[in-house]
């Protein structure tokens, strides 16, 4: 009787205490959270995303390609004109390039190196002097003693420049006096001596003063000068 009476009881208290909930307790964790669930979102969250999303409407792409084309429009010739500018220079730093290869020739071979300029075309041409051997001793001729530069018995083309094809490019070549040659020689020495003449049938005589050669930007009026001094060691102004 006693027993049926303390089982009454327990099953009395579990029912009591089935309805009772349970904390979890403080360092108990949280389950972790589904990486698929999607999260609630607020209605301006939505759409600042719908706008973040969207594309470019048809007027706005217009008015995008309208702009560069005013751009491009404008900065066009500024780009043509630099670009000619550019042209000029080059061809300023070729010419006193030659002069300067003449130079370091003569002295680097022994031998007498000719730059001859032929305003037409508009050719520079550097020419060196053959070194001859008679059977004896080599003899390196000099600026005085070849009679025709032009003859291929006596001297060799090394290289030459054309001018001509350069684009609105003006080159002129200018005296000690500052007179405008079609026609110049300028040879160098093995010594460092420099000689000029202005006709093909002339005499050499020593240079004195400087001689120019200017090359123009006949548009833009942009001028570089490349100065041949009497040592020889040609120069470019900008």
């Amino acid at each position: 009787m006693q027993i049926k009476s303390l089982a009454g009881i327990i099953k009395g208290m579990r029912f009591a205490f089935a309805g009772i909930p349970v904390r979890p307790s403080p360092c108990s964790r949280p389950s972790p959270r589904d990486p698929d669930r999607a999260r609630a979102v607020s209605p301006g969250e939505r759409g600042r995303r719908r706008r973040d999303a969207r594309g470019f409407t048809l007027p706005e792409l217009l008015t995008v390609i309208i702009l560069i084309g005013i751009f491009a429009a404008t900065a066009s010739p500024s780009f043509v004109q630099a670009m000619r500018d550019r042209r000029v220079n080059r061809a300023a730093m070729e010419i006193s390039g030659v002069y300067r290869l003449a130079r370091h020739r003569a002295i680097g071979r022994g031998t007498a190196v000719l730059v001859r300029w032929t305003a037409d075309p508009g050719v520079f041409q550097v020419r060196d002097a053959r070194v001859q051997d008679v059977g004896g001793p080599l003899i390196a001729p000099s600026c005085l003693s070849v009679g025709n530069w032009a003859d291929p018995a006596l001297t060799d083309q090394v290289s030459t420049l054309d001018t001509s094809g350069v684009e609105l490019a003006t080159v002129e070549l200018r005296d000690t006096a500052d007179a405008a040659q079609t026609f110049a020689d300028v040879c160098f020495t093995p010594r460092g001596r420099t000689f000029v003449r202005y006709n093909a049938g002339g005499a050499f005589t020593p240079l004195v003063g400087a001689v120019r050669v200017n090359v123009t930007n006949s548009r833009t009026g942009l001028l570089r000068t490349v100065f041949v001094p009497p040592n020889g060691v040609a120069r470019l102004t900008l």
